[in-house]
């Protein structure tokens, strides 16, 4: 009897084992399919997050400027560029260059190149277009995965608007006649 035992106690473990086994690779298989996912999560959203952080520096950058003329679209280097015064003849630069959102800060006329500028995010292409009618830019940018993002930003100042008027005093006795 003592064969039996020992025979129903080897299969009893063996099962056991088995049992273990599935479920070990049944964690395994559940914990890679979650890995699988969250990576696709995250790639998705750095694929959004980079097209849509570029299109909001570029508002808030316009948005910031935005007083008596000082944004228009210019080119720094063959590159076209929004412009953007800064004040005592320093202008800031928002372009495309080599394949990054670059941004430069520098005086009008210092013979800088678009290299000089600082990397601000990998893009693919950017192009501008400014409607002067309604005084709007247009922005296009393709980030490095191929998508594509538009806006347009309302330049509320412009250059062309007339100056106000001086107003004229006229102070007792100081008038000839």
């Amino acid at each position: 009897m003592s064969k039996a035992k020992s025979r129903k106690h080897n299969i009893d473990i063996m099962f056991l084992m088995i049992l273990f086994l599935i479920f070990t690779f049944s964690a395994v298989s559940v914990l890679l399919m979650a890995v699988n996912s969250y990576r696709s999560v995250v790639s998705a959203n750095e694929t959004n997050a980079n097209a849509r952080t570029a299109i909001a520096y570029i508002r808030e950058a316009v948005r910031q400027h935005d007083s008596g003329g000082a944004v228009d679209i210019s080119q720094i280097d063959g590159t076209d560029c929004i412009r953007m015064a800064e004040g005592e003849g320093f202008y800031l630069y928002v372009y495309e260059y080599d394949g990054y959102l670059m941004e430069l800060e520098a005086k009008e006329g210092s013979g800088v190149t678009a290299d000089f500028g600082d990397k601000i995010l990998k893009i693919s292409s950017m192009d501008f277009e400014k409607d002067s009618d309604s005084n709007t830019i247009y922005v296009n940018i393709e980030d490095e995965n191929g998508k594509k993002e538009q806006v347009s930003i309302g330049v509320k100042s412009s250059d062309n608007k007339p100056a106000p008027e001086p107003e004229a005093s006229e102070e007792e006795g100081d008038h000839e006649e």
